[in-house]
């Protein structure tokens, strides 16, 4: 592996993010009165192209390394 080296380092990146991201959500959702801003279209489409920004590339970065460990594995057989 190149840049991690251990299932820690994973946990120390991704925990803080996916903490952020949870809290996020759960400050939004408990408003009793949302933002106007969040109300509009293009904050919509923003917030859906976020997500699936951050999901989509969260999933080809994890391909990525599930492809490379599976080949350092086979030069390893």
């Amino acid at each position: 592996m190149f840049c991690m080296s251990s299932e820690f380092d994973w946990f120390m990146v991704t925990m803080p993010i996916f903490a952020l991201a949870v809290y996020a959500i759960v400050m939004l959702g408990s408003m009793e009165k949302q933002p106007k801003i969040l109300e509009s279209g293009g904050a919509q489409k923003l917030f859906n192209w976020a997500i699936i920004g951050l999901f989509g590339l969260g999933m080809v970065y994890s391909c990525y390394y599930m492809i490379l460990r599976f080949v350092e594995l086979l030069g390893n057989y």
